[in-house]
């Protein structure tokens, strides 16, 4: 799962090519930016992944090929969902291979503005059309100020479904009658593993395993460690079959993973995955 910047970027292009992916593929990090490419049917679900300028009001959508005008919704810095309008296509130049606010003029993509509302500036923003909403409904979430120490009764719970001691676990976001956990299970010889767990009487997991290394575990430069704030939680729905669908946001020091996954069972599988790059040139 160690991820470092091996690409040299060559052009600006690259910053915001698209891939497609297969499902359960781990991520790749701290690498340019990246997304899968999705159907532009208008009557299929649409979610795509941008970031926005430094006052919050405008998305600026990075992967290519996607059909602007389907894309209506975000979801605001209050965590409720909020339309948005198709802009412009932004060419972007030279300059623009860093996909963070500050550069936001500089970057390629489709630009949308953002209705009566803002935006948080320091997240990856998801955005997606009527379609996606007419299947799924949207569920509260709190991410917690500062992560805290997990209860007796959760960590036994965690250690007993995962067979596996747990070194380290901090709660960090309600969301309705459930609990996101980062969890760090002990390692075992050179292999670690850490874990995003949501749930209460049992939990769905999305592991995060890894060989250890004194400087670059799971992300570039991260000195073996995995912070109790790494994992962000951007949004959180319920398909019509009643399953918890997730998208995460995984800072590193050159770059951030966004994912959207459905639980399976007691399991996490990655539906899309892109990345945003800002590491030096």
């Amino acid at each position: 799962m160690k991820s470092i910047a091996y690409i040299s970027i060559l052009a600006f292009s690259l910053a915001c090519q698209s891939k497609k992916e297969s499902t359960q593929k781990e991520i790749s990090a701290d690498t340019i930016a990246t997304a899968s490419t999705q159907n532009v049917d208008k009557s299929e679900e649409l979610v795509n992944f941008g970031f926005s300028n430094e006052n919050g009001d405008k998305i600026l959508a990075f992967e290519e090929n996607i059909n602007a005008e389907n894309l209506t919704q975000t979801i605001d810095n209050e965590g409720k969902i909020t339309p948005i309008t198709f802009e412009t296509s932004q060419k972007g130049n030279e300059s623009g291979v860093n996909l963070v606010p500050t550069n936001f003029k500089n970057c390629a993509g489709k630009v949308f503005s953002v209705t009566n509302k803002k935006v948080n500036t320091d997240l990856s923003c998801v955005i997606f059309n009527d379609a996606y909403l007419r299947n799924h409904s949207l569920v509260p979430f709190k991410t917690l100020a500062q992560p805290t120490q997990i209860d007796k009764a959760n960590k036994n719970k965690i250690t007993t479904e995962r067979k596996r001691k747990i070194k380290e676990a901090w709660k960090i976001a309600e969301l309705g009658n459930e609990t996101a956990y980062i969890v760090i299970f002990e390692p075992k010889k050179d292999s670690v593993l850490a874990s995003l767990a949501i749930g209460g009487t049992s939990y769905i997991y999305r592991d995060y395993p890894a060989k250890y290394d004194e400087g670059s575990t799971w992300r570039v430069d991260d000195g073996g460690e995995f912070p109790n704030d790494a994992i962000k939680i951007l949004a959180v729905f319920r398909n019509k079959s009643g399953e918890l669908e997730i998208i995460t946001e995984w800072a590193g020091a050159e770059g951030a993973n966004i994912e959207y996954a459905k639980a399976n069972k007691n399991t996490f599988e990655t539906i899309k995955d892109a990345s945003r790059y800002w590491g030096a040139l």
